[in-house]
């Protein structure tokens, strides 16, 4: 038997999102203990082509393929669990692991309530933007949550596509900044999308919610905890 040992683990998954998830955790890691530091954590790198031609929501194939890929991660290792992309949870939540996962929902929840925000903005994919994933989660805890217009709504998913598949240049940021300043004047804005948190990383600013930045944040905690009590 193997044996296993609990720290973080990381779906490693679309190597663009992958890599920013690493080189933030890293750059925070630094950040609490300087030196030479690095973030100690497992990239279980799969196929990325057996699950991203079926999101956002063909559940019957994404499902199987996702909890084949979490058991194989069982089977070496145990402890937390980091996800970099945001819309494929809602099919994590269909599969079953032992795995505690650094849930972006339940930060973001936890973030809101904490911080007393009454009223957010959802930035993300088209799909997660018109679906009831995030907004009906969101609704359970009195908020009020607001649906980019639809004409915005296809700026920000023609974004993040650009984002994935080209290196940032000028006219992504000015997109993005504008998008933030106008969804900003009298609301937070919750970033529910891994492109979009590469964008959001460069500005930081205050009255965005980054879910992605959650998790980064909860893994960092969490390993300097583990690291405290041995």
């Amino acid at each position: 038997m193997i044996e296993t040992k609990a720290h973080i683990n990381i779906l490693g998954l679309g190597s663009r999102s992958t890599l920013f998830y690493l080189e933030s955790l890293n750059n925070l890691y630094h950040t609490y203990l300087g030196d030479y530091h690095t973030f100690p954590c497992t990239v279980h790198n799969k196929d990325f082509n057996a699950i991203n031609p079926f999101l956002p929501n063909q559940f019957e194939r994404l499902v199987p393929n996702l909890q084949n890929y979490l058991n194989d991660i069982v089977a070496t290792s145990n402890g937390y669990l980091i996800i970099p992309n945001i819309t494929l949870h809602e099919a994590y939540d269909r599969c079953q692991s032992r795995l505690k996962i650094l849930h972006p929902l339940q930060l973001a929840a936890d973030h809101i309530s904490n911080k007393l925000i009454k009223k957010i903005t959802l930035l993300g994919s088209k799909y997660t933007m018109e679906s009831d994933y995030i907004s009906a989660f969101t609704k359970r805890l009195h908020i009020d949550i607001v649906i980019p217009k639809e004409q915005d709504r296809e700026v920000i998913d023609t974004l993040r596509k650009a984002v994935y598949k080209n290196p940032l240049n000028d006219e992504h940021l000015d997109i993005y900044n504008n998008l933030i300043a106008n969804y900003t004047k009298d609301s937070h804005a919750l970033i529910a999308c891994t492109e979009l948190s590469i964008l959001n990383n460069i500005f930081q600013n205050n009255k965005t919610i980054d879910m992605a930045e959650l998790q980064i944040q909860a893994a960092v905690q969490k390993l300097l905890t583990l690291n405290s009590t041995k």
